[in-house]
């Protein structure tokens, strides 16, 4: 794999503090979302065949106490936006840093790893669980097979998002190509392939959305009736049972469709965002939502905004079995929350400002408002072609809003980036944020609500 030398080098002195290690109280803590729990999951496998006893832990970072951390303490997927805390709580900790968010990177005595520094997008190239991966193969060049671990991190983080996966993500899929584990191929981006009925996945398609079709099954049905595409043989047809040529057929009549309802400025980019490259993970069985890459993504976030991200990190490390059914019960529930949540935005409705449109989020818990946000943005009361904004209050902090932001990958193509504004417009008003291009977050004084909703929409007008 061919890596710039002095990211590489990091990567050796990484390896090098944890071999040294071996035999000392090693703590791994990582984020609760896919990419955190697919990272935590790869190093920790790696770290069981090194017989490198470790402990496992999943949170945010604020709030913890120095009793937490180990003699050597890597965290994952967090901590090069946190400097300035670890700084403050921890400065005197052996503490190793694998991050691919954007960060100010001053010196410290930390060993941090993240790609942003060496030229590498963090938010296209590498994820968390990427360099999880590049970091055990360091440790042991045997551990190509926890690369397929890695690529369902890097989708969950929205990095297959702009037609298929690049930069050490590509070589990354390739490992995991060459070892069997993991098919790529050209497919409809429609979520769903392996467990759900195609007209289903039509119906939530919704970036962008099909005018016609987004939101109505009856619409989606007749859709793919006027194709020839049969909906149910026996059972209920998946995307995954689709032939090339109704799979052609279908995309070909989506972008109709779709190019005709979006501005001008944006009618080049419909096609990479309706065909695209999907990956199978090869191993699982065919209608488990552990065969897509997405879906597999969606039940490990499933777990961890629901307060039980170990249960993600077993089934990812293979321990199936009781970790598996419970994952499945997350799931469930985690689609019933979204549910509801659904229906109390409707209830409320959305705010539409000239650059930007927000709904008050308050009673939805603070781990699904931006999943929610995403979700409201392809209903047909919301503008898909405006970012739009949800708050709700912490359940730990009264005084503070959680704030999550949302746009369509178009804007993105179109040069907008919300984790960037985002993180310039909260510390305007004394928060903190940051995140990815079509998808971050912040968290703002409760007083402070309207003056960040100002500033954020001066800020991304440039780009609207």
């Amino acid at each position: 794999m061919d890596m710039d030398s002095e990211f590489s080098e990091l990567l050796k002195d990484a390896k090098n503090k944890i071999i040294q290690s071996k035999g000392s109280k090693i703590k791994i803590i990582s984020h609760i979302d896919a990419d955190g729990i697919s990272s935590a999951s790869i190093l920790s496998l790696a770290l069981d065949r090194l017989n490198i006893t470790h402990d496992v832990h999943f949170t945010s970072l604020d709030g913890i106490p120095s009793s937490h951390l180990g003699d050597l303490t890597i965290f994952l997927d967090m901590g090069s936006g946190q400097i300035d805390y670890l700084m403050s709580e921890h400065e005197n900790n052996d503490i190793i840093i694998l991050d691919h968010h954007q960060g100010d990177y001053p010196e410290t005595p930390f060993l941090e790893v993240n790609p942003n520094k060496f030229g590498y997008s963090g938010s296209e190239e590498v994820s968390g669980s990427g360099l999880s991966y590049l970091l055990s193969l360091e440790l042991d060049d045997n551990n190509k097979d926890l690369s397929s671990i890695a690529i369902v991190g890097a989708v969950g983080d929205m990095q297959g998002s702009w037609g298929g996966l690049k930069g050490l993500n590509r070589d990354i899929l390739l490992d995991s190509i060459e070892a069997g584990l993991v098919k790529a191929q050209e497919d409809l981006l429609l979520y769903g392939r392996s467990t759900r009925p195609i007209y289903k996945s039509l119906q939530y398609f919704s970036d962008p959305p099909i005018p016609g079709v987004t939101g109505s099954d009856s619409n989606a049905m007749a859709l793919l009736n006027s194709l020839g595409i049969p909906c149910y043989e026996g059972d209920w047809r998946t995307v995954s049972d689709m032939t090339c040529d109704e799979k052609r057929k279908l995309a070909t009549e989506i972008i109709r469709k779709t190019i005709v309802a979006v501005p001008q400025e944006y009618v080049s980019f419909i096609p990479q965002m309706i065909m695209g490259e999907s990956y199978s993970l090869l191993n699982e069985e065919e209608r488990s939502p552990l065969r897509d890459a997405s879906e597999f993504a969606t039940c490990l976030n499933a777990c961890g905004k629901n307060g039980r991200p170990e249960v993600g990190f077993y089934v990812c490390k293979g321990n199936r079995g009781v970790y598996y059914d419970i994952l499945l019960g997350l799931l469930r529930k985690h689609r019933q929350n979204i549910a509801r949540s659904m229906n109390l935005v409707e209830s409320r409705g959305v705010v539409m400002k000239e650059k930007f449109q927000y709904f008050d989020g308050s009673g939805i818990n603070d781990t699904i408002v931006g999943t929610v946000a995403s979700l409201i943005l392809g209903n047909r009361d919301t503008d898909p072609f405006l970012p739009i904004v949800a708050f709700t209050t912490l359940a730990n902090d009264p005084n503070v809003y959680k704030i999550s932001a949302r746009c369509s990958r178009l804007l993105v193509l179109k040069g907008l980036n919300l984790g960037k504004e985002i993180k310039k417009s909260a510390e305007l008003v004394g928060g903190k944020g940051g995140g990815h291009p079509p998808a971050c977050g912040a968290y703002v004084p409760i007083e402070k609500l309207t003056e960040f909703l100002n500033i954020f929409e001066e800020n991304i007008a440039t780009c609207i």
